[in-house]
This record gives structure tokens, sequence and C-alpha cells, in this order.
């Protein structure tokens, strides 16, 4: 008789035990779901204020533009984006003169003003593909990364001078380096 009891009571500890279990199983379940409708969501609302915030940039780059006189014309061609890391709206403006196959992009804020970056030079200086070897020697300027241009020197320089001061500098590689730098401007 003592077995039966402990028997039944045995089994009616493993019925509330499954019972527990089973419960909190189905609570799981419905938590993760939640989870999942809560995240999808999130995410439907992030990329909506992502695009908001990309097309709100693209007209205050427009506006900038406009504002400074800049009108497209032939080798001359902007690219905006919002940076939600800085939460400010980058513009690079790019101008090329085929006759004197010079580049110069510039990087700016384009709700502030305020200008972070510029690039003067060529997109190849190499004599073998140039078949110039004057081409490059005797241009100026400079690559600055600051965002207050008007202070002098700017906080960051990589000046070019040209081939008379060495190879890689106001040329196609100074200009790829260039736009790995500002690359963290002008993505998200």
């Amino acid at each position: 008789m003592l077995v039966k009891i402990g028997l039944v009571t045995l089994s009616a500890v493993a019925i509330a035990l499954g019972t527990c279990v089973f419960s909190m199983n189905r609570t799981i379940r419905q938590q993760i779901q939640q989870i999942r409708e809560l995240k999808t969501a999130l995410a439907t609302k992030s990329q909506e204020q992502g695009l908001a915030l990309q097309i709100r940039c693209a007209a205050n780059a427009q506006q900038f533009l406009a504002s400074r006189g800049w009108k497209a014309a032939f080798g001359s061609s902007y690219d905006n984006r919002f940076n939600s890391r800085l939460n400010k709206c980058f513009v690079l403006v790019s101008e090329y003169s085929v006759k004197a196959e010079f580049r110069t992009l510039d990087l700016y804020d384009a709700v502030e003003g305020r200008h972070y970056a510029t690039y003067n030079g060529h997109n190849i200086c190499e004599v073998a593909i140039s078949k110039n070897p004057r081409k490059c020697a005797l241009d100026s300027g400079s690559i600055w990364f600051d965002g207050d241009d008007s202070r002098l020197p700017a906080d960051f320089t990589v000046g070019f001078r040209g081939l008379l001061y060495g190879g890689g500098a106001g040329d196609e590689h100074t200009q790829t380096a260039f736009l790995d730098r500002v690359r963290s401007f002008t993505s998200q």
C-alpha cells in the first residue's frame, strides 16, 4: 500500500512537472515570436528613418551646391551621403578639367557648409602612360582633412608638389589615398 501511495505521488509530481515544463516552453516560444516581431518592426522603422535622412541629405546637398553656384558640367559631379555615425550630411564634389587633365575633389558638410577635405591633382602622372614627363612637374596643392577650413595650417595635411618632389604626389595614387580617407565620411 505504501508503494502504491508512493507511485501515485510520484506520478502526480511527474504530471505537475510535465505541465510546468510544457507551459514554460509555450511561454518561451511566445516570447521568441514577440522578439522576432519587435526586431522586424524596429528594422522596418530604422530603414524608413534612414531613407528619410538620405532623402533630406540629398535635398540639403542640392541646396548647398546651388548656394555656391555649382552647376553640373562635363567632368563635374557630386555624391552625397548621410553619415549616421556622425549625424551629418556630406557632399563630395568632383571637378575634372579634360584639357588640363586635372581633378579637384572637395568634401563638405552640406548643412553647415564646412569644408572638410580637398584634393588637387591628376588622374595619371605615370610617364609611361601619359607620355609627358613634365605633366605633373610644376603642379602644387595640398590634401587636407580638417573640418575647419579657416585654420592654417590644417590639422592634417598631405602635401603634393608634383613630380619635382617625388612620385606618388598629386597623382592617381594620392587620389586613391584621399578617396580612401574620405570614405569614412561618405559611408554610413
